[in-house]
């Protein structure tokens, strides 16, 4: 059994950027759970929409994770530095003393997605890994200021979260089920075209790029742009507005 929380209370009260910490961490801790239950793994999903002020968060947290009945705890975050950065910072996972499942998780997200890992990084002072009273982990999923770090996340969101919840899983003594795993891998003779295509997916103005065109090629503005905007757009989507966007072009010509 686990128990797991996307840090902060509401949004807003975390990093924020390119996406917002509290928003984007629900949804992967969200996901997380989905995954873990589906496999029969009993999960705690904690979330804090009562506190005021950072110090009630952190006990409401603690305290919550402390009441569960669990193996070990979770805490999901994003990372956040000073400016808008347009390189990749990457990803981690703190640790009080877990340094073997936060090394094991950290390189699990990175090999997933691409994401830079940064690896385990112990930290004694912050109240979550050092207040509950299970051997506890916290996840810092990618940099919020990173224009690359964020299209990443957003294009390998499903990825990100079935590498999480592999480790979890097997930290506890299980396994994801196979019919669980959801893959948006693109199959490619060429490597040099794959790594091309996907250094253009993950740009940010790329994916903008295509999905204007396919919209002006007559794809429902509505739906397209939300699914950007919300990051649930598949790599696969975007390659089929760009099918839509040439054969736009040739019935043009």
């Amino acid at each position: 059994m686990i128990s797991i929380s996307p840090g902060h209370w509401l949004p807003g009260t975390g990093a924020k950027d390119i996406i917002d910490e509290v928003t984007e961490a629900r949804k992967v801790a969200k996901r997380v759970t989905e995954i873990l239950r589906a496999t029969g793994i009993a999960v705690n999903y904690i979330e804090d929409n009562v506190s005021k002020s950072q110090a009630q968060n952190l006990t409401y947290l603690v305290s919550q994770h402390n009441k569960s009945t669990r193996q070990f705890d979770v805490s999901i975050h994003f990372n956040a530095s000073a400016g808008r950065q347009n390189r990749g910072i990457g990803t981690e996972v703190l640790y009080y003393d877990q340094q073997t499942l936060a090394a094991k998780v950290s390189k699990a997200m990175s090999s997933a997605t691409g994401l830079i890992d940064r690896g385990a990084k112990q930290r004694k002072k912050l109240a979550f890994l050092a207040n509950t009273n299970k051997a506890a982990i916290l996840l810092e999923v990618c940099f919020v200021n990173s224009t690359v770090d964020v299209a990443i996340y957003k294009r390998d969101f499903e990825k990100l979260c079935q590498a999480i919840a592999n480790e979890l899983a097997t930290a506890v003594g299980k396994s994801i089920k196979e019919q669980n795993v959801v893959t948006n891998e693109m199959k490619f003779s060429s490597p040099t075209l794959k790594a091309e295509t996907e250094t253009t997916l993950a740009s940010k103005i790329c994916r903008q790029i295509i999905v204007d065109a396919a919209i002006d090629a007559g794809a429902n503005k509505s739906v397209w742009q939300k699914k950007l905007d919300d990051g649930t757009i598949t790599d696969a989507d975007l390659l089929g507005l760009s099918a839509k966007v040439v054969v736009g072009i040739n019935k043009k010509q």
